[in-house]
């Protein structure tokens, strides 16, 4: 049978209606046409849940391209990948199910106040002896002066003079601020009262020098020079001088939440006014705020911000910034597990995509233990981005292998800058990544060796504690 439209079937001569009518061809015609206008206007209706699952998907970092309603292949994939992540098969059609499963799991990724508690020790309930914590102590007069020469430290001197865009010479004060915080860790679990009175004089000096409070910034780094400029890799920082002052401040605060309960309320009010002090000008600017590309220091200070609302006693603001940071890392880490900027960075990808990712599981190990729960999209991010850190090690070239279409203006070229090894500072990733993600980071010659300098320092201090304490 031949269909005709409605235009079509308007313009039949009365001859021929009437022909149709006698063999009753009439009748089936316009219940064909009725069905196919049914059809028609379904489709029409089924638009508004299918923009609405674009959305939504979008929104948890699958990409289902332009949101317009229009059921195609790349709202399909995504659809498919979301299901995936869940360990479950998408059926093929768009109905309430589905927008009810991608609602499910946007309303994971923000906790409310009520589910926040903060343990006393921000990584830990209980701070236990730990040998990965190595022997530094206030016993002996090394670390005391170690500490010491933190306290006002000419850090923005320093680093103009001695750092650059791809090499940053922190040492001078992010060694202090490991010693600080492994010695009063050692004093409080070994109930060392002398040790943790000498711990609490040197909180309160670095806070009456206003240590580091002199450096660049948020409000004014964004006016200067980005890093690499004109892609040279020689060209000033000034975002490195903001990010390792902010680094040690809130590392800084660790030390401060240990220690809160041993200080004289006029030591506490001394420390308090520090914290506040440095919050406004490093931290508060960057509350709730994206960072273009990239993961780094203290989860681009997400860390640090749960640190201060510790200490502040807010679990509002811990929920609201846990909520932000969760829709950053699924929007940072895409679904087949590489970091935008990170894993991306030339002939030091791996070193990067190892240094994000072992932030990254940081901040969810903090985030579950006070009380959020991880969204099904973010975990099944994390465990395909510990299989990258993986295929780095076993098939580096396969690793490098994975196009990238946005703009990297940190990626380096040529051997002399080329690292091809977990970053050694992540001393904290093996043990994390078996927490988060169960999987077992493969053996990394160089990175082993490498660490054996590092783990000296007993704090990972892009994330403010050591795993193997936990």
């Amino acid at each position: 049978m031949i269909l005709l439209k409605r235009y079509e079937l308007a313009t039949l001569t009365p001859e021929v209606r009437l022909a149709l009518n006698g063999n009753g061809l009439m009748k089936k015609l316009s219940l064909i046409l009725v069905c196919v206008f049914a059809m028609y206007s379904n489709v029409y209706a089924a638009s508004s849940k299918v923009k609405n699952v674009q959305y939504l998907l979008n929104q948890l970092g699958f990409n289902a391209g332009k949101e317009d309603g229009l059921y195609g292949n790349t709202t399909k994939k995504a659809l498919i990948a979301f299901y995936d992540s869940h360990g479950r098969l998408f059926d093929g059609s768009i109905n309430q199910n589905e927008i009810s499963d991608l609602i499910l799991e946007k309303s994971k990724f923000k906790p409310t106040k009520n589910q926040i508690t903060f343990p006393n020790y921000y990584y830990t309930k209980e701070m236990k002896s730990c040998e990965a914590m190595e022997i530094k102590s206030f016993k002996g007069s090394y670390s005391v002066k170690k500490v010491e020469s933190l306290i006002g430290y000419d850090w923005p001197t320093d680093h103009d003079q001695n750092s650059n865009s791809r090499d940053v010479k922190h040492q001078n004060i992010t060694e202090p601020i490991k010693t600080f915080l492994q010695a009063s860790h050692n004093a409080i679990t070994e109930n060392d009262e002398a040790s943790i009175a000498i711990a609490t004089k040197l909180l309160v000096k670095i806070a009456e020098a206003n240590t580091l409070y002199d450096s660049i910034g948020y409000i004014a780094v964004k006016e200067k020079p980005q890093c690499y400029a004109n892609g040279d890799y020689k060209s000033k920082c000034w975002y490195h001088q903001y990010e390792f002052a902010r680094g040690v401040f809130s590392n800084y605060m660790i030390a401060a939440l240990w220690l809160r309960a041993r200080l004289a309320p006029d030591e506490y009010d001394v420390v308090d006014r520090y914290i506040n002090k440095m919050y406004d000008k490093f931290l508060r600017p960057i509350e709730l705020k994206k960072q273009d590309q990239g993961l780094y220091q203290m989860a681009n200070g997400g860390l640090s911000i749960l640190i201060y609302a510790s200490w502040m006693n807010n679990t509002e603001l811990a929920a609201e910034e846990i909520h932000f940071r969760f829709k950053e890392l699924n929007r940072l880490i895409f679904s087949d597990g590489y970091i935008d900027n990170n894993s991306f960075r030339g002939v030091r990808s791996q070193w990067y995509h190892s240094y994000g990712l072992n932030i990254a599981l940081g901040y969810v190990y903090i985030a579950n233990l006070w009380g959020a729960q991880t969204p099904k999209t973010l975990h099944y991010k994390l465990v395909n981005a510990s299989k990258i850190a993986n295929l780095a090690i076993t098939n580096w070239q396969k690793f490098k292998s994975r196009e990238f279409t946005g703009q990297n203006r940190n990626a380096l070229k040529g051997k002399e800058h080329a690292i091809k090894h977990t970053h050694q500072m992540a001393i904290s990733i093996d043990k994390l990544m078996l927490i988060v993600t169960g999987i077992k980071l493969e053996t990394d010659p160089v990175y082993l060796k490498k660490r054996e300098y590092h783990a000296k320092d007993g704090i990972d201090d892009l994330i403010g504690f050591n795993a193997n304490c936990i």
